[in-house]
């Protein structure tokens, strides 16, 4: 078997290490949909596949067919320097972004509850005086 020479070593380090990052902006750019139990599970499996489908193409062109423990532990360790260093500052202006993007769309439900909220008061107020005064009939006999 012949051993790799340090310089293409180094370079499939560097680039187990840059899918590592990768892949922990992939997880932070998933985690706003992590709402309900299905949209939960329907994202991890996204990102398991994007997992896979990560691990299979560095496999087959940076480490040429191979997957060495090296590369593995420079994935991880990639991985971890984002959740750990990078992310909190990324989440942070992720989540200002998205306030700023979806403010519209709060003031919108937010005006759309008040707006059925007085309808529905309007109709109770209508229906009950009209039971009330015998204009509404309620027949069981059908």
């Amino acid at each position: 078997m012949m051993e790799l020479p340090v310089h293409i070593q180094l370079r499939e380090l560097l680039l187990a290490l840059a899918t590592g990052l990768c892949l922990g902006l992939a997880y932070d750019l998933l985690r706003p949909l992590r709402r309900g139990r299905w949209s939960t599970a329907l994202t991890d499996l996204i990102y398991s596949l994007l997992n896979l489908l990560a691990l299979l193409c560095f496999s087959l062109y940076a480490g040429r067919g191979r997957l060495r423990i090296f590369a593995v532990v420079a994935v991880f360790a990639g991985l971890c320097v984002w959740l750990w260093i990078c992310s909190p500052p990324f989440c942070a202006v992720q989540n200002r972004v998205l306030r700023i993007l979806f403010a519209p769309a709060r003031i919108l439900r937010r005006g759309c509850r008040r707006l059925f909220g007085k309808f529905f008061k309007f109709c109770k107020k209508h229906i009950a005086f009209a039971e009330k005064n015998g204009r509404i009939n309620h027949d069981q006999s059908a």
